[in-house]
């Protein structure tokens, strides 16, 4: 009770201090400003949403990959529970700890927990080491092409550093083979008052890492198109960010500063998850680093702020199909299963 209460407490402070932020930031660099930028957008929303899309589209590709019978789960099943998994954790606190399991719950019914849970942590696996690759190339071009100030250098500093030692331990995790998940079921089964919710479940969560472990060598020939997809999803966020910078500024931008500003918007997304729709970090962050890029803070405020509005408009797309889950099960449920309950 008391833990649930400080979740509570957690979440509703980063809401608060959020939108606190959120009104200065619009405050800082000037509320009219920031509404003539958005307003040139004007219909173009539309194709921004649209490579939103695409990026949900390219993941459910790489997710199903992931299948050793990809078969198994139709394109708009995998697409629609990304949608659903992804809205659910934009709109709480917990992000990917409950966005990922959230795909998993929608599929399960077809695939079967275990398969489901290989195949989202691979991809996982392979959308982390994109980000690593992103967060390495995005800081050396921060540094290397743009004069920072002395704080935000420290900042991609750290970063890099952080990025580096992950792509070590990642590395190291796969080619020894390191079994972090029973060793974490152990620990759990070793303690009286945990071993009840634990269960005996070594052997399953043995099973999934033998899957997730054994992939490369059973599909070898899919690496190169599942690292081609994940990449594809940060092309298509730089040429998502390219667009809208340039409609909002009212000039054509660099591709190289619409690749910065995609880096600091995966820093953000992936260090804030704690805050609901990123509220106010994405905007001051954005602004920040758009006024170092020497585009305007309301340049980056009024991106941020579209991308924002990008985010509500496939959430509330994910989250009507999460309200009608209804027939979202009878999507999900294999054919077999549908005829021998209707019989």
């Amino acid at each position: 009770m008391a833990a649930r209460r400080g979740l509570r407490f957690a979440a509703l402070a980063a809401g608060v201090g959020g939108a606190l932020l959120f009104v200065w930031s619009i405050r800082t660099v000037g509320a009219s400003a920031v509404r003539d930028g958005v307003s040139r957008v004007g219909w173009w929303f539309s194709v921004i949403c649209l490579i939103g899309g695409v990026r949900y589209l390219l993941r459910a590709l790489a997710w199903r990959m992931c299948l050793d019978e990809p078969r198994r789960l139709p394109l708009s099943a995998a697409f629609g529970a990304a949608l659903m998994g992804d809205a659910l954790g934009n709109v709480t606190p917990f992000g990917v700890l409950i966005s990922e399991p959230s795909k998993v719950a929608f599929v399960r019914r077809r695939l079967g927990a275990g398969t489901a849970i290989s195949a989202v942590t691979l991809e996982n696996l392979f959308y982390i080491a994109s980000v690593v690759v992103v967060f390495v190339c995005g800081t050396a071009a921060l540094l290397v092409s743009f004069d920072v100030g002395i704080g935000l250098r420290r900042s991609a500093d750290v970063t890099l550093a952080v990025a580096v030692g992950f792509a070590l331990v990642f590395t190291v995790v796969l080619m020894r083979r390191v079994r972090i998940a029973s060793a974490l079921v152990a620990a759990l089964e070793s303690w009286p008052a945990l071993r009840r919710a634990a269960g005996d479940r070594r052997a399953d969560v043995a099973a999934i890492e033998d899957q997730v472990f054994g992939f490369a060598s059973r599909h070898s020939g899919r690496l190169p198109w599942l690292l081609a997809l994940e990449a594809g999803y940060h092309v298509a966020g730089v040429m998502e960010i390219w667009l809208t910078v340039t409609l909002i500024s009212g000039g054509p931008i660099a591709f190289m500063t619409a690749f910065v500003l995609e880096f600091i918007n995966r820093t953000i997304t992936i260090a804030f998850q704690f805050v609901p729709m990123w509220l106010g970090v994405d905007e001051a962050g954005t602004g920040a680093v758009a006024t170092t890029l020497h585009l305007g803070g309301a340049t980056g405020v009024g991106l941020a702020l579209v991308r924002k509005a990008r985010v509500l408009v496939w959430t509330a797309l994910g989250l009507g199909l999460f309200v009608m889950s209804r027939s979202w099960l009878q999507l999900s449920t294999p054919q077999r299963e549908r005829t021998h309950a209707a019989s």
